[in-house]
């Protein structure tokens, strides 16, 4: 069942799988999941991202800070049943991906990966979860997500596709992606121009459209999250184009009343302010990372009406003022 912030059950089966055969007990960094170390779950079972970061916290401190790459090394796109079979039988990398962001609520929600083209460059900027940046278990979940994602490329794509440039927060000394990982504010896999061209040498079209169906279904049958945390999201995401966000056009938009919606996010252990401002950094780091748009432009966009303000606020989140962050991105 897909929770607000979440990740297929299948990935913490998988990393408890990785540390059993590097000799750990797979107990204890399941403790608290709820799943069978010796039962694979089903595909559309998933795990509050939470408990998801506190298992790459024990993970980490058991085999150390490189140990998602070992778990990256380890996981085929098999692993992951149909929706790996599905992209396996695509006819390219950029059909696999569009397969993989249609039916993204299987594997994760809350966090994705978004492809920039250019004519110089195939960009795959990776948006996380909320979460605390200097968290090793937050940390080690992100590295993670983009070793496995620049696997799946190499495996995929005919000519094994390398990247040219990787990107990350924290990055580590490591030979994984062939190329010495940099310092920026997102996780970051740069490659040439046309690799959502690049055929893909297991493509079947028969097993394309029969696991595209069955993702289908499976996508449908997933129960609706209705708490009121992921309806203010949803409606917050629909208003990050200049819309109105104050409390009271978004409780309209909801059909219930401020004081309702303050009171039914109390109930989940959250505020309107808490919940905006995740809305508007990842919707601003968006925006600025596409180069686009000025950050006056930006700030209109995800709601403030003044840019100091926005200036302000998007130092408090990252650290960086807005050009700081734009140019993080296209130097290393």
């Amino acid at each position: 069942m897909a929770t607000v912030n979440s990740i297929s059950a299948v990935v913490p089966f998988l990393v408890a799988k990785v540390a059993q055969a590097q000799g750990a007990d797979p107990e204890p960094l399941l403790r608290g999941s709820g799943i069978d170390s010796d039962q694979p779950p089903p595909i559309e079972a998933h795990l509050d991202a939470e408990k998801y970061f506190d298992m790459w916290r024990r993970a980490v401190a058991i085999f150390g800070a490189a140990f998602p790459f070992d778990v990256a090394r380890a996981v085929t796109l098999e692993d992951h049943e149909v929706f790996g079979f599905l992209a396996l039988s695509c006819h390219t990398l950029g059909q696999a991906y569009e397969k993989a962001a249609a039916y993204r609520a299987l594997y994760c929600v809350g966090a994705r990966w978004e492809v920039d083209l250019t004519a110089e460059a195939t960009r795959l900027i990776w948006y996380s979860w909320p979460g605390d940046a200097n968290d090793p278990g937050y940390q080690a979940a992100n590295e993670f997500s983009g070793a496995d994602m620049a696997n799946a490329i190499r495996r995929l794509g005919a000519n094994a596709p390398m990247p040219r440039e990787v990107r990350t927060p924290a990055p580590l000394d490591t030979a994984f992606y062939g190329v010495a990982p940099v310092k920026g504010p997102l996780y970051e896999l740069v490659y040439a121009a046309g690799l959502v061209d690049q055929p893909i040498s297991t493509f079947n079209a028969k097993l394309r459209d029969y696991f595209d169906t069955t993702c289908k279904q499976l996508v449908a049958a997933l129960p609706v999250n209705d708490t009121m945390t992921a309806q203010l999201r949803k409606a917050l995401i629909g208003s990050m184009d200049g819309g109105d966000v104050s409390m009271e056009a978004i409780a309209k938009q909801l059909a219930t009343s401020s004081r309702t919606l303050q009171r039914r996010l109390a109930e989940e252990s959250t505020t309107y302010n808490d919940v905006l401002g995740e809305v508007r950094i990842e919707f601003a780091k968006r925006y600025l990372s596409r180069g686009t748009m000025s950050a006056s432009e930006v700030a209109y966009l995800v709601g403030f009406t003044e840019p100091p303000a926005f200036f302000k606020a998007f130092k408090r989140w990252t650290g960086m003022t807005p050009r700081e962050f734009t140019t993080s991105l296209r130097v290393g």
